[in-house]
C-alpha cells in the first residue's frame, strides 16, 4: 500500500484555535470505575516484564543490516532485497542476510540478523527490492529489549500517591488491578500490537498504557472517561466503534494509527465519516495529531507512543475540558525552576519531559515510545522553535503533570539492590537512572545527577591502602567539586545452573555467556579477571574473548543475566552473588567489588545527601545489607578531591 503523507503541518498556535473552536457538551452519564487515580499505592510495584519485551522499531522504515548501508549515498543508493513485510503486532518470522531487508512499522519486532532500520524517508520500493540512500549506525532507530524497564526492577514505592504517570507506568508492566455534570469522553487505542493488561503478553505484543493514561488524565480535569477497549487495525471494527462512541460521548480521544504508515487507518476514517479539520501538527513530540469532527462530535487522534499522548493531552486536550466544565485556565500546575544542564533543541517547538530536584530541572527524555519517560518525568518544559539551546542555569516554567511526588535525589549509575534498600531506610524518594557505572561517572561530570553509584577498577583494583578502587577514574577524569563515599563490597562470580560443569573462567571457551553491558564494573572486572589467566599462556586476549560465545553481549542489570541463564537462553552469565539464591542458580566467585557512591561537593550538607550517609553508615543498614545482600565491608569513608 502507498504510503500517505501527512498534509500541510500546522503551527502550534492554529492547532490550539481549532481546539479552542470546538463545541464540547457536556452531558450525565454513568461511571464504570477501571483506574486507581488518587489513590495511595499499598505494596511495592516490581515489574515482572521487560519493556519493551522484544527488540523493536521505532520509526517506519526498513530492518536492515547496517553494514550494508554504510556505502550508500543520495547519488549511489544501495540496493537490497526485499524479503516482505512485517507490521507492528505480527508473529511473523524473517531472517535478514547480508544484502536483504524487511519492510517494518513503528513499534514493529526488529527480524533476526537486522540490527538497524532506515526511515522511509531515505528509500524507495522497487520490484522486489529496496533502494537506500542514507546509511544507518547498528542500533540507530531500534529499541533494545528491556533498554526502557527491566524485569525485576521496582517502578513504584508503596505509599506513592498515582497520578496519570504512575498509572501510565503500571499499565505498560500489566499492572491492571492495582478505583455531578459529567464530561463523557470517549477512549479507543487502536493497534493489532496492543493487548489489556493482565493478559498473557505474547511475541511482538506490548500492553496498552494510553487507555490508562488518558483516563486518568480526563479524570483529573474533572471530565468523565469512557474505555472502549483495544481496537485492531481493522477498518470495518475501528468504523463501528467509532459510530458507537459518537452516539455516546461528547468528545472522543483515540490513540495510535494517526501517522503516515501503511497500517495507519484512522486518518483516513475520519475523511470518510466526518471532517478533518488538521493532520499534523509542527511540535515535538507529537507531530501526527488528527483534529476532526464526527456528526458534530470532535474527535482528537494522538500519537501511539505514551509519552506523545500524554504531552499533546497536556498541552491542547485538558485545557478544552476545563472549559467545557466551566473552570478556569489557572488550574494547570505549573513550577518554575532551573535548569541544570544544557540541552539542544530540534528547529521546531518542542515539548520537552522533564525532571524536577530541588528546583532544578533535568531532561528526561528516554525517546519514542519509552514510558520512562512518563515515570522519569515530573512534568514538561516548552521550547520554542527559534530555541536552538538551552544553556544550564536558564529559568524555565515547568508544566506538572498534576500533582507529582517530586524525588529526593537523582541517582545515576550502576545497578545495585542495595539502593532499594537505602531508599526504604532512610525514608527518601530516589529517581534511579540505571547507567552503567560509566554512565555515572558522565552524570556526575554534567551535572545531571546528585549521586552516582560507581564500581570501576582500576588495574589495581584494590590497591595498597585498600581504598583506591574507582579513585583513579575520577581522578582521570578530572572531577574536581566531587567527594568519594566509599559503600560497600560485593561478591562478583559467574552465574551457572545447579549441576553446570562450569568452574571458573578458564571454562568459558565454547560456553553461551551473558555478559553485563559496557561501562559497567562487573564486565570491566571479568575483562581484568580474563587478562589475568591468559598471563603467561601464550594467548592474546582477542583470541580468548572470540572463543566465547555471547561474549559482546551486554544486560544492563544482575536479574536480566539471571533470568537469561535460569531460561537457558545463556549457559553462564556474569553478576554480584544477591540474584543467584532467588532464582536457584549456582554462584562461582571469581573477585570482589566495590560499589561506592559519587557526590557532588556543593550538595554534601543538604538535609537529602546528610540523610542518604547517616542510612549508608547505620547499623540497621549494615545489618540488613550483609544478610540480605551478601555485601560486606562497610565503610562511609569520604574521600575529596579538590
Amino acid at each position: 500500500m502507498k504510503r500517505k503523507e501527512f498534509r500541510k503541518l500546522i503551527s502550534v498556535e492554529k492547532a490550539r484555535e481549532i481546539m479552542n473552536n470546538l463545541q464540547v457538551f457536556p452531558r450525565p452519564e454513568s461511571l464504570a470505575l477501571e483506574n486507581a487515580y488518587g489513590e495511595i499505592l499499598a505494596g511495592d510495584i516490581v515489574t515482572e516484564i521487560n519493556v519493551p519485551s522484544f527488540p523493536r522499531a521505532v520509526m517506519d522504515g526498513y530492518a536492515v543490516r547496517a553494514e550494508d548501508t554504510y556505502a550508500c549515498s543520495e547519488t549511489r543508493p544501495v540496493e537490497l532485497k526485499l524479503l516482505g513485510n512485517l507490521p507492528a503486532g505480527s508473529d511473523a518470522k524473517f531472517k535478514v542476510s547480508t544484502g536483504e531487508a524487511v519492510e517494518v512499522s513503528t513499534g514493529s519486532p526488529i527480524p533476526e540478523g537486522a540490527n538497524a532500520v532506515v526511515m522511509v524517508e531515505y528509500s524507495s520500493e522497487g520490484d522486489g527490492t529496496v533502494s537506500i540512500y542514507s546509511p544507518v549506525t547498528v542500533g540507530e532507530n531500534t529499541m533494545k529489549a528491556g533498554s526502557d524497564i527491566r524485569k525485576g526492577e521496582r517502578v513504584l514505592r508503596a505509599g506513592r500517591k498515582l497520578g496519570t504517570r504512575e498509572i501510565g507506568v503500571l499499565a505498560s508492566i500489566g499492572k491492571k488491578d492495582v478505583p455531578v455534570l459529567k464530561l463523557q469522553v470517549g477512549i479507543i487505542s487502536t493497534g493489532d500490537e496492543l493487548v489489556q493488561p493482565g493478559e498473557k503478553l505474547t511475541s511482538g505484543k506490548i500492553y496498552d498504557a494510553n487507555s490508562y493514561t488518558l483516563y486518568a488524565g480526563i479524570r483529573e480535569c474533572g471530565a468523565f472517561p469512557l474505555l472502549y477497549g483495544i481496537v485492531k487495525d481493522n477498518e470495518t471494527a475501528m468504523k463501528k466503534t467509532l459510530e458507537t462512541a459518537v452516539s455516546e460521548c461528547a468528545l472522543i480521544l483515540t490513540s495510535g494509527s494517526t501517522s503516515s504508515g501503511a497500517g495507519d487507518i484512522m486518518y483516513r476514517l475520519i475523511d470518510e465519516i466526518g471532517e478533518t479539520l488538521a493532520h499534523g501538527i509542527s511540535i515535538k513530540p507529537g507531530k501526527p495529531v488528527v483534529i476532526g469532527i464526527i456528526q458534530g462530535v470532535p474527535i482528537i487522534g494522538l500519537p501511539g507512543n505514551p509519552t506523545s499522548a500524554l504531552m499533546i493531552f497536556n498541552e491542547f486536550v485538558a485545557p478544552m475540558l476545563r472549559k467545557a466544565l466551566g473552570e478556569d485556565k489557572s488550574l494547570k500546575k505549573t513550577e518554575n525552576g532551573i535548569m541544570g544542564t544544557r540541552f539542544r533543541s530540534e528547529g521546531r517547538q518542542q515539548l520537552l519531559p522533564v525532571g524536577l530536584i530541588r528546583g532544578m530541572v533535568y531532561p528526561a527524555d528516554r525517546g519514542s515510545g519509552a514510558i520512562t519517560s512518563l515515570s522519569g518525568a515530573d512534568g514538561f518544559i516548552k521550547i520554542p522553535s527559534s530555541t536552538e539551546f538551552i544553556e544550564a542555569g536558564t529559568p524555565v516554567e515547568v508544566t506538572l503533570f498534576g500533582e507529582v511526588e517530586k524525588p529526593d535525589l537523582l541517582i545515576a549509575g550502576g545497578f545495585c539492590p542495595g539502593l532499594d534498600l537505602l531508599e526504604d531506610l532512610s525514608g527518601l524518594y530516589f529517581r534511579t537512572l540505571f547507567t552503567s557505572s560509566s554512565g555515572g561517572f558522565s552524570a556526575i561530570a554534567s551535572n545531571t545527577a546528585d549521586i552516582a553509584g560507581v564500581n570501576m577498577p582500576s588495574s589495581d583494583p584494590r590497591g595498597q591502602d585498600g581504598i583506591l578502587y574507582n579513585v583513579p577514574t575520577v581522578e582521570n577524569m578530572g572531577l574536581s567539586g566531587t567527594v568519594l563515599v566509599k559503600g560497600y563490597r560485593r561478591e562478583v562470580g559467574l552465574i551457572v545452573r545447579q549441576g553446570s560443569l562450569v568452574s571458573g573462567i578458564s571454562d568459558l571457551p565454547g560456553k553461551h555467556l551473558i555478559n553485563r553491558n559496557r561501562g559497567s564494573g562487573a564486565r570491566a572486572l571479568l575483562d581484568l579477571k580474563i587478562a589475568e589467566f591468559i598471563a603467561g599462556k601464550g594467548i592474546s586476549k582477542k583470541e580468548f574473548i572470540d572463543s566465547i560465545p555471547g561474549y559482546a553481549s551486554g544486560a544492563k542489570s544482575e536479574v536480566a543475566v539471571c533470568e537469561a541463564v535460569a531460561s537457558g537462553k545463556a549457559e553462564v552469565g556474569v553478576g554480584i552473588r544477591n540474584c543467584t539464591e532467588k532464582n536457584g542458580l549456582h554462584f562461582i566467585k571469581f573477585a570482589e567489588e566495590e560499589y561506592d557512591f559519587l557526590i557532588r561537593k556543593e550538595i554534601l550538607e543538604t538535609f537529602e545527601v546528610r540523610k542518604f550517609l547517616e542510612t549508608l553508615t547505620s547499623t540497621e543498614f549494615a545489618s540488613k545489607l550483609t544478610s540480605g545482600l551478601h555485601v560486606y565491608e562497610r565503610t562511609g569513608e569520604i574521600i575529596s578531591f579538590e
